[in-house]
């Protein structure tokens, strides 16, 4: 079997590097699209043909080169930035799909995977066995309204003919080396700052990164996905009380006892979200677990339908969400133990 071309934005970011990785592996041949000052050295020395492109997404003419010759984009640059400005956020989710859906057209590659968000369908709101179907919702929080506006404008395609497009909605992806969420909560866990939100009874929609790049291998020219979006998580029904139990057992740290209410937490929250842009970057750091994506993670009821993957996408071996965590959690005892080493 011939396996398509793919090229590959964010390609040093979890899911991008991830992908590069497993793709490599199996032969494929590939284009790594990285920021020009990103390290490039996670993806030295893989397997396969690997070709590594540095350009902005802004950089039409470089990116379109990079893109030429190519089946599939997978379009997985992005910022995740929680306590970033909603200018910033949108310029990089909004305009850099906007401009690397553009390059793939004029390339003429085949078809463009977008990955997407849970959080498109989520909002500030509990949410139970919720399927693709469900109205897009901007909520306020800037890093999900923009991937809202960005699905919009890729799903657009569909209907224009230019190039066959796909939307992939993951939920908050873990892994070793994940820099978005899982280090801030850990923080939070280890310094005792954490607590539950009503018990911590409610679903979350977490997906392992391999779960994840499988779903997105089995996307690649895949025709029964063509124009269709999909949600994603590992398929098991995990609370937030089961996820912060299940890194603070891996990390050998007290697990959170302490509660307070939905309505106070989500106030907290928002109040602080309103403040925190207008705050310098450093202090806006230490505000982040009282951001509305903290708020989502520990306050919302997440529970999504997946079955339209499962049929289409073939989406039914995955890692169950014990194993992910055994993947995950070591490399963050490893990395707390440097830290904790270079302090001493």
């Amino acid at each position: 079997m011939n396996l398509p071309s793919v090229c590959v934005t964010g390609a040093t970011g979890l899911v991008g590097l991830e992908l590069v990785r497993r793709l490599a592996g199996k032969g494929y041949r590939i284009t790594a699209v990285v920021r020009p000052t990103s390290d490039r050295s996670s993806l030295s020395g893989l397997a396969g043909n690997l070709t590594i492109v540095g350009c902005q997404l802004t950089d039409a003419a470089t990116l379109k080169a990079a893109m030429a010759g190519h089946d599939v984009v997978v379009h997985a640059a992005g910022s995740v930035d929680v306590m970033g400005s909603r200018e910033e956020i949108f310029a990089v989710n909004v305009g850099g799909s906007r401009a690397a859906l553009e390059a793939a057209i004029s390339a003429g590659v085949k078809q463009f995977v977008h990955i997407s968000s849970l959080s498109v369908i989520t909002g500030q709101d509990d949410q139970y066995a919720v399927g693709e179907d469900a109205p897009l919702r901007c909520c306020g929080e800037p890093y999900a309204d923009s991937k809202v506006e960005a699905e919009k404008l890729v799903m657009a395609e569909a209907y224009r003919g230019r190039i066959a497009v796909t939307a992939l909605r993951p939920g908050f992806i873990y892994g070793p080396r994940e820099r978005a969420w899982l280090p801030r909560l850990i923080e939070s866990l280890a310094s005792g700052k954490a607590v539950l939100i009503d018990g911590g009874r409610k679903e979350t929609n977490v997906i392992y990164i391999g779960n994840l790049c499988r779903a997105i291998e089995a996307s690649l020219l895949n025709e029964r996905c063509y124009g269709k979006v999909y949600n994603l998580t590992d398929g098991q029904k995990v609370t937030k009380k089961q996820l912060f139990d299940a890194i603070c057992d891996g990390l050998g740290l007290p697990r959170v006892t302490r509660s307070i209410p939905q309505p106070v937490a989500r106030l907290a929250c928002e109040v602080v979200s309103r403040v925190a842009p207008l705050l310098p970057p450093a202090s806006r750091g230490k505000l982040s677990r009282f951001s509305r994506a903290a708020f989502r993670l520990a306050g919302v009821n997440q529970g999504f339908d997946i079955s339209r993957a499962e049929r289409d996408l073939d989406y039914t071996e995955r890692t169950p969400f014990a194993a992910g965590m055994a993947e995950t959690l070591p490399y963050f005892a490893g990395t707390r133990a440097r830290s904790a080493g270079a302090r001493q």
